[in-house]
């Protein structure tokens, strides 16, 4: 089975045509996605609320922060990503099925969701706020787990393959980082305009409605990063050498 068959392209696509084929793809299968991950996102988000009577040192309270905004969610949404791939390119038709089909994959897949989340990490602290924002950026990472996903390949195979496509394709190298940024972007100014309309609410129900909002429209937003990714793959994959996507 070509798994990314209608996907690629014999000519580049262009940021507008990826854009549309990635609408288009998560138009017809992110529905299957779209619940179970804006769930899971927003019970991650809720557990920033663990740190409103946490009485320790600033470092503490930082780590944990980090591990709560930065590692789990990075390392939560890279697994998704790679379920999400296998729905939207049509291999299964939900979560559970689709995580089974990877099954010979899934080491090699946790191995990929831990760099994410040391970048993540890396971004939190370096850009601190916006590091946060740009998450979708690293999920994955990006290319390393569409290879492993798309090709069934091993995490050493993933990397090399990676390398390689990102030295020949700068083009599309920038459309798979300025888009999931831009997401996150629009993400967070959303969250930032809901948070303002409910600011005459009482401060606990506050965090928990802002939280949930930010979670909902994070896990809505997983499906179509990976429908981005696995276009950008498919666009830089045919570059490398004539070699094919799949």
């Amino acid at each position: 089975m070509d798994q990314t068959e209608g996907y690629g392209a014999a000519a580049p696509l262009g940021l507008g045509g990826v854009l549309r084929r990635a609408g288009a793809m998560y138009g017809a299968r992110g529905g299957k996605l779209v619940p179970a991950y804006a769930l899971v996102f927003v019970v991650l988000r809720e557990l920033l609320l663990v740190l409103v009577p946490v009485d320790g040192s600033p470092v503490a309270v930082l780590l944990l922060a980090v591990i709560i905004q930065a590692v789990i969610p990075a390392f939560v949404g890279s697994l998704l990503v790679a379920a999400a791939i296998v729905v939207l390119i049509g291999e299964t038709d939900s979560i559970r099925p689709a995580w089974s089909a990877l099954a010979d994959q899934r080491s090699d897949i946790y191995r990929a969701a831990g760099w994410s989340a040391v970048m993540a990490v890396f971004a939190a602290v370096t850009l601190g706020a916006f590091g946060v924002i740009i998450q979708p950026v690293v999920l994955g990472p990006p290319l390393v787990i569409h290879d492993l996903v798309l090709r069934r390949s091993r995490i050493d195979a993933a990397w090399a393959r990676s390398r390689s496509m990102v030295s020949r394709d700068s083009l599309q190298l920038v459309y798979l980082l300025t888009i999931p940024a831009a997401i996150g972007v629009v993400l967070s100014s959303a969250v930032a305009a809901l948070g303002a309309l409910s600011g005459e609410m009482p401060g606990a129900l506050r965090a928990v409605l802002h939280f949930a909002a930010q979670g909902a429209l994070f896990g809505a937003a997983i499906p179509l990063v990976a429908a981005v990714g696995a276009l950008l793959y498919s666009e830089m994959a045919s570059t490398l050498g004539g070699e094919e996507a799949a």
